[in-house]
């Protein structure tokens, strides 16, 4: 597999990627060979790393699934070295922000909701993993299903970082609840049901969510408003 994906072409890159993903789902119920995978899986990180940047979407589309199983299972996560880690973090904050591709942004964003990487390693890269969930809450391509991403990434890590969100939540708060003055009511109903589920972070606010609200319109802070009301009872 790793022969094929250092191929210099896409056929037999992708061929590669195709069958590290089958193996992955392989593993997924053999803990011998999902200890196995564990194993080997530094081997690929950094061929993986560089893929999520390719120009073709396709192969940084594999890459990414690959790399999403690889920080999802502790297994695994336990055996990426701390500087490893840290470069995953970068690369997928990196390029939710720079690319144009929809299944990119929202593979990426997929890929910090679902990862297991240790709360420490989050914390020092938490502004720009903060940075890249924003952007895609904002929602630049369009798509719904971005934003949906977002929000799951939001809510993960709020799980793993509960401080360090609520301190920072000045950033990530005021574009959700925007998200509830769109005319597209499901984008209203998974606002709702991202702040109902994070309300215990947030309600009451901090100092500087507050100054954020003051500083925003009044339209938008009757609306924090009233869902904090909401969600207080």
């Amino acid at each position: 597999m790793k022969t094929l994906i250092t191929s210099n072409t896409k056929l037999n890159k992708s061929l590669g990627y195709s069958s590290l993903l089958n193996y992955q789902e392989q593993c997924s119920n053999s803990p011998p060979s999902l200890h196995a995978l564990a194993e080997s899986s530094c081997s690929f990180l950094h061929l993986i790393i560089a893929d999520v940047s390719d120009d073709d979407e396709e192969i940084a589309a594999q890459a990414l699934k690959c790399l999403g199983f690889m920080i999802y299972h502790p297994s695994i996560v336990a055996t990426i070295p701390g500087e490893n880690a840290k470069m995953v973090l970068e690369s997928l904050a990196k390029h939710i922000i720079a690319t144009k591709m929809k299944s990119i942004c929202n593979l990426g964003v997929w890929c910090i909701s679902v990862q297991q990487i240790e709360a420490s390693v989050l914390a020092a890269h938490s502004n720009s993993l903060l940075q890249a969930v924003v952007h895609a809450l904002d929602n630049p391509i369009g798509s719904l299903s971005t934003t949906f991403e977002a929000m799951q990434a939001v809510m993960k890590l709020v799980a793993q970082l509960r401080g360090k969100m609520r301190e920072l939540s000045h950033i990530w708060v005021p574009p959700i609840y925007r998200r509830l003055l769109s005319d597209d009511k499901r984008e209203r109903d998974m606002s709702e049901r991202c702040l109902l589920k994070i309300r215990s972070t947030i309600i009451p606010p901090p100092p500087f969510l507050s100054k954020r609200i003051a500083a925003n319109s009044r339209k938008a802070e009757i609306c924090y408003d009233s869902v904090a009301a909401a969600i207080d009872k």
